[in-house]
C-alpha cells in the first residue's frame, strides 16, 4: 500500500501565479466582486499549493486570450519607498499625506476620535508596486484615494464599523494597496477615479472656479 504523499508548501510565486489568475477571470467576468475578494483573500493566505490549486479549479484555462485592457496611465515608481515604513496618527484630530511625495511600502495608519487621509493619487509607488497599510481605527475614520488601475486587497476586520471601496477602475496588471489591521466603531473608505469624493474639496472649488472662468472667456 503506497502511503500518502505529504502536501507541498506553496511559495510567493505560487500565490502570485493564483492571484494573476483570479485577476485575470474577473476581469473576463467570470468572478463577481466579492467571489474575487474571498478568493484573492484565500489566496494570500494559502499555505499549500493545493489549497491554490482549489481556488482556481474552475476556472478556464485561457483567460490570458481575452482582449487585452485598455492602457493605464504610467504609474511613477522608484526604489526609495522600498522597504520603508511610515506612520500616520490622529488622535481627537486630523492627519493627511498628500500630493507629490514617495509612496513607502508600509503605512501605518492609526486614529482615534481622529480622521486620516492617505492620498496615493500623485504619489510614487514602491518600486514593487504595491503599498500596505495597516489599520487601527477606534471611533475614527480614514479615506484613502488611489490612482486609476489600482486592485485592493482587505484583510481588515470591523467591529460595529465599516470598510468600503468606491469608483475603482482596477485591473488585473495594477499596482496593489492591500489593507490589514481593524476597525472599531470607525469606517474606512477606498475611493477611485469614479468616486463622487474622489476629489477634495479644495480641487472640486478650484475646478469650479476654472469653470467660471472658461464661461466668462466664451462669453
Amino acid at each position: 500500500m503506497t502511503a500518502d504523499l505529504p502536501r507541498v508548501r506553496a511559495g510567493f510565486a505560487d500565490r502570485d501565479t493564483a492571484i494573476s489568475r483570479l485577476g485575470d477571470a474577473y476581469a473576463a467576468g467570470y468572478l463577481q466582486d466579492a467571489e474575487y475578494q474571498d478568493r484573492s483573500d484565500r489566496a494570500v493566505a494559502a499555505r499549500f499549493r493545493d489549497e491554490l490549486d482549489a481556488l482556481v479549479a474552475d476556472l478556464p484555462e485561457q483567460l490570458r486570450e481575452q482582449p487585452a485592457e485598455a492602457a493605464l496611465p504610467a504609474l511613477r515608481v522608484s526604489q526609495a519607498g522600498v522597504g520603508r515604513r511610515e506612520t500616520m496618527i490622529a488622535l481627537l484630530s486630523g492627519a493627511a499625506r498628500q500630493g507629490d511625495w514617495i509612496a513607502p511600502s508600509t503605512v501605518g495608519a492609526y486614529a482615534l476620535f481622529g480622521g486620516l487621509d492617505l492620498d496615493l493619487r500623485d504619489s510614487i509607488w514602491p518600486a514593487e508596486g504595491s503599498v500596505r497599510v495597516s489599520c487601527i481605527i477606534v471611533m475614527g475614520g480614514a479615506s484613502i484615494r488611489v490612482p486609476e488601475g489600482v486592485r485592493v486587497l482587505s484583510n481588515l476586520v470591523p467591529v460595529m464599523g465599516g470598510v468600503d471601496t468606491k469608483g475603482l477602475r482596477a485591473s488585473r496588471t495594477g499596482p496593489v494597496l492591500e489593507l490589514n489591521g481593524f476597525v472599531l466603531m470607525g469606517g474606512v473608505s477606498v475611493l477611485g477615479p469614479d468616486a463622487a469624493e474622489w476629489y477634495t474639496d479644495e480641487e472640486r472649488r478650484a475646478m469650479r472656479r476654472q469653470e467660471r472662468r472658461q464661461r466668462r472667456l466664451e462669453g
